[in-house]
């Protein structure tokens, strides 16, 4: 996720938050967050830092946003800290504070969802494809979701109803950050939710919004 500092002064100030192989050798990390920043319009770029105090679970999918003054910028990512099984997920962020040579200095990583909640995609269990626990936004295999739902069409029109194999390892992602005066605006993809009126029990894809103040 790429940035750019707002203010004429600086605009060939950019920052680089990234996910990439845990830093920590630690076989059930797949992945921590860090950050890059260039004073001189990406010809150099600094030592890497990393986000996340927490480096024996995934962090991943950073986005990243500049305050309109220059003078600040927020990062956020998932993170699976909560769970011993590094699978349920929340969503954390860190602030920073840009000086003006462009150094960056950040604060405590805290977290932002009150719930964790699960991966959401299909295939995650043998059983999916059979029982539906998945959202059927992205099921797997082809398989009709007709039966869950008595107002589609019978087996002779589901056609169109199929999924196909391009998708079955995919997860739509909604996650982004913005500024606006005196406000960061966050939003992500948030899995807490059951469905109602499957035929067996499943959570829904969501996307979440919440607005942030910027830290004097």
């Amino acid at each position: 996720m790429p940035a750019i500092n707002p203010i004429l002064s600086k605009a060939d100030h950019l920052y680089v938050a990234y996910a990439d192989k845990a830093q920590n050798p630690d076989p059930n990390d797949r992945a921590d967050v860090f950050f890059v920043r260039s004073t001189d319009g990406g010809t150099t770029w600094s030592e890497r830092v990393l986000m996340s105090t927490e480096t024996t679970n995934d962090q991943w999918m950073p986005v990243l946003a500049v305050k309109d003054d220059g003078t600040k910028l927020f990062l956020a990512w998932y993170d699976r800290r909560q769970d011993s099984n590094n699978s349920l997920m929340d969503v954390y962020g860190r602030w920073g504070t840009i000086a003006t040579d462009g150094t960056v200095t950040f604060g405590t990583e805290f977290k932002i969802t009150i719930t964790s909640f699960p991966p959401l995609f299909a295939g995650t269990l043998s059983d999916n494809k059979a029982n539906g626990r998945y959202d059927p936004v992205y099921p797997p295999d082809n398989v009709n979701l007709h039966w869950w739902y008595p107002e589609w069409p019978e087996d002779t029109e589901l056609d169109q109803y199929r999924t196909v194999n391009a998708w079955i390892g995919h997860v739509g992602e909604y996650n982004g950050a913005w500024s606006d005066g005196p406000y960061l605006y966050l939003s992500w993809t948030d899995n807490r939710l059951a469905a109602s009126g499957s035929l067996y029990p499943r959570n829904q894809s969501d996307i979440r919004f919440v607005r942030l103040t910027w830290p004097q």
